[in-house]
This record gives structure tokens, C-alpha cells and sequence, in this order.
């Protein structure tokens, strides 16, 4: 995997973007810091030297339909390699790494098309040694994280879960997943569906969730938008 390093730039994912066609199949970009992060939903964040910003480029996918998988890829790996710190996280759906009830990351997967498919990119936000107004592993373990071995740790990874996905392993990963839900037997007011527990992601990208009347409903994984506050709510049914 090619890795290139960046002192600054707006956005790595937006980096990769305009580079893409000079990239070999697998490549990331880490930055130091970061102008103009990108967010879900439009939203723009910045990011110091003190955190993690790396975004990885992946160009020999065919089928946009697996783009969700590589969100999902993604959170494992990033789990992981806070599990190696010691650090027990999460997954809040879509795209939200939590610990305890922080995030101490978050991610953006988005696909290049030009017109058609070229690669799936992921974007990661790391916590790493500083995280006003969130939470970061140096809060959590108490010592400071070389940014550079947490990269390394995370390249190792996500390598790692791309060859499970390749080699027909994804639900493996899935199930860990939805073992590892932030969400889970949590009720909370969602849209017009009342009060709602969120059960597991399936094999086809849908969240599944139950109402209070018993009912099951599916949404796409990537059209979830949950505030702060409601994704917060524990009460139990």
C-alpha cells in the first residue's frame, strides 16, 4: 500500500479525489493537519497533529452496491486497533466510533465517479491525543499515543479485514459488528416511528429496528441521522 504524508491539507479525502488516477489500486494519505475535514451529512471539521487523519483509497471495486461494506470494514478495523490499546469501542450507525458514551471517532466512506465507478475511499478521524469537546485515547489510557504507530496499527488492520472481505468473510466482520453495536437494546424517539430499538445490520446494508408495537422496519445503513441526544437515550423497554 502506497502511503503518502501530508503537513496539511483541506481534506484528505478530498486529496484523493483529485489525485486518484496517479494512485495504484490500494493507497492512503495521512495528513497532520487538517483545514476542512469532511463530516457526514456536509459537515466540516478540522483536525490537529495531536489526532489521527488518514484516508484510505481502494480502486478495484465494480460494484457501488459494496460501497456500505467498506464503512463497515472500516469500524472493525478501527475497533480493533483500539482494542490493542486497550480501549473497548463501538459502533454507533452509521459512521461513529464510541467509547463508553464519547466518540472518539468518526468516518466517512465515499465513492469516486468519473462518470462511472473508479474506487471507494475512506475517510478516518481518530481521537488519538487530543479531543475537545469529545473523548481520545490518551483521556482513556492515560499516556500519550504515538500518532504514526496507531497509523501503522491501523494500515495492518484494515489490510487485514479487505482480505476477509475478499476471500468471502464479511459476515464474519458483520457479526462482530453488530456484537460491537453502540445501539443496541437502546430506545430512543426516531421520526415519525415513535420509540424504536435498533437490532442489527443485515447482509443486504438495511438496519433492522422494532417499534414499540412490535414491528419491524428496515432502513438503509447510510440514511440514519441520530442527534446527540437521542442516541443517547438507554431506557429499556
Amino acid at each position: 500500500m502506497k502511503i503518502i504524508r501530508l503537513d496539511e491539507v483541506d481534506s484528505t479525502n478530498e486529496y484523493i479525489k483529485k489525485i486518484y488516477q496517479q494512485l495504484p489500486a490500494c493507497a492512503c494519505v495521512q495528513a497532520k493537519r487538517q483545514t476542512s475535514g469532511k463530516g457526514r451529512r456536509g459537515h466540516v471539521w478540522s483536525s490537529s497533529n495531536q489526532n489521527l487523519a488518514v484516508t484510505f483509497l481502494y480502486k478495484d471495486i465494480t460494484d457501488i452496491q459494496e460501497a456500505w461494506k467498506y464503512t463497515m470494514i472500516s469500524a472493525a478495523s478501527v475497533i480493533d486497533v483500539l482494542g490493542k490499546y486497550g480501549i473497548e469501542a463501538k459502533i454507533k450507525w452509521p459512521n461513529d466510533i464510541y467509547a463508553g458514551d464519547q466518540k472518539i471517532c468518526g468516518m466517512l466512506v465515499e465513492t469516486i465517479l468519473d462518470p462511472d465507478l473508479k474506487g471507494i475511499i475512506s475517510g478516518i478521524g481518530i481521537n488519538v491525543n487530543d479531543a475537545r469537546p469529545y473523548i481520545c485515547m490518551k483521556d482513556i489510557i492515560h499516556q500519550e499515543c504515538d500518532i504514526n504507530e496507531v497509523l501503522a496499527s491501523l494500515i495492518v488492520s484494515m489490510n487485514h479485514h479487505m482480505e476477509m472481505y475478499y476471500h468471502g468473510q464479511f459476515d464474519v466482520i458483520l457479526d462482530e459488528l453488530n456484537r460491537r453495536s453502540y445501539l443496541k437494546g437502546k430506545w430512543l424517539d426516531y421520526r415519525d416511528y415513535g420509540r424504536i430499538s435498533f437490532l442489527k445490520i443485515n447482509g443486504q446494508g438495511m438496519v433492522e429496528y422494532i417499534d414499540e408495537n412490535n414491528q419491524i422496519h428496515q432502513m438503509l445503513v447510510n440514511e440514519i441521522t441520530l442527534s446527540q441526544n437521542n442516541s443517547h437515550q438507554k431506557d429499556k423497554r
